[in-house]
This record gives structure tokens, C-alpha cells and sequence, in this order.
């Protein structure tokens, strides 16, 4: 029995390094330059091998993407949703996850506009990130509704795809909106939240 389930440790670890060098090329050699050969020469293994495990390079750096998504992002969500559910408090933790997302090291090479839109595709064309966003903002999304501020109506996927694609054009166009923090406050209470999530429920 133990025998039967070595290979999907080893494949596991396989998978681990293959990240872990695509993670250390990428804020080099950009999302646009980066090869799987790239990546290949840099893990230690065969083409073969990193194909094995990824499709392609959008499924790889997709799957990167995630890999932060997991470790930073919904750990702070989850902290910051323990508090009680108010408008506020979902502006607030719309912008805590737009910090953390400025804070992404491939923030950098995304602000040039000829690989923005590769980003994008990334984001929105391959499952693997969107689900994981899904899976973060849904206990959120469920507590708010509990709550009776989430308004009726809404799919929750398509909530998710909305605010996601209000982060990532704040994130791709800083100080183009506005470069005063109440006033992206204001911003994101008003027109990102106010159409989500009641200020009060209905009684």
C-alpha cells in the first residue's frame, strides 16, 4: 500500500520544483520571454517531464498565480472576515486584497502594457485562478448573505469575476484613477461595493 502512493509524493515534489523554478524566472525573464525550455533547464529536468505536469506555459504560470493566491491572499481574507459583516468591511477587505496583489512580485513586468493583456488571459481564460479566488471570497460571500447584505440576485461566480477584474485594473493602471487613498476608498464603497453589498439589510 505505502509503494502505491510513492509515486504521487514523488510526482508532487516534481510539481513543487517545476513552480519553484518558474517562480524564480519569471520576474527575470518576463511572462512574455519565459519558455518552458526555460523553466526545464532551470528545475534540472527533461522537457518531457515539466510538460508532463503542465500543458503549457499559461498553465504553469496560471498555476503560480494560485500558488500566491493560496499563501497570501486567502489567509489574510480569512483573518480580516472574521470581523462582523458591514459595507465597510467589505471595501476594506476588497482593498486588503488589492494591497496584497500590488505586492505580487510579477506586479512589476504586468505594468507594461504588452504583457497586461497576457496577464489578463492568464487571469480569465485559465480555470485554475479563478476557482482558487472562488474558493477564497465564497465563505465570505456566504457570511455577508447570512448577514443579509448581499444582494439578491447575484451569481456568486460573477461576483468574483467582477471584483477580480476591478483589482486587476487597479493594479495594472495605479495612480490613473486617482493616487488619494480616500478617494479609491471612496471608489470602492460606492461604485465596486455599493452594487454587491447592502449598507444595511432589508428589513
Amino acid at each position: 500500500m505505502a509503494q502505491g502512493h510513492q509515486p504521487t509524493r514523488e510526482g508532487d515534489d516534481t510539481r513543487a520544483k517545476i513552480i519553484a523554478a518558474a517562480a524564480e524566472l519569471l520576474p527575470r525573464f518576463t511572462i512574455a520571454k519565459i519558455t518552458m525550455e526555460d523553466v526545464a533547464r532551470a528545475s534540472g529536468m527533461a522537457r518531457q517531464t515539466v510538460y508532463k505536469h503542465f500543458r503549457g506555459k499559461d498553465d504553469l504560470i496560471a498555476e503560480l498565480i494560485a500558488r500566491e493566491l493560496r499563501s497570501r491572499h486567502a489567509p489574510l481574507m480569512r483573518r480580516l472576515a472574521r470581523r462582523k459583516p458591514t459595507a465597510r468591511g467589505f471595501a476594506e477587505l476588497f482593498l486588503a486584497q488589492l494591497e496584497a496583489g500590488l505586492a505580487f512580485p510579477l506586479v512589476d513586468p504586468v505594468l507594461d502594457p504588452q504583457i497586461a493583456p497576457r496577464m489578463a488571459e492568464l487571469i480569465f481564460g485559465v480555470d485554475v485562478v479563478l476557482e482558487t479566488l472562488e474558493q477564497i471570497w465564497a465563505p465570505i460571500l456566504d457570511r455577508y448573505a447570512e448577514a443579509g447584505l448581499l444582494r439578491a440576485g447575484h451569481d456568486r461566480r460573477m461576483i468574483v469575476r467582477w471584483l477580480t477584474y476591478q483589482q486587476f485594473w487597479l493594479v495594472t493602471h495605479p495612480g490613473v484613477l486617482t493616487a488619494d487613498e480616500r478617494q479609491l476608498k471612496a471608489y470602492v464603497e460606492r461604485f465596486i461595493v455599493g452594487g454587491i453589498i447592502r449598507s444595511a439589510p432589508e428589513a
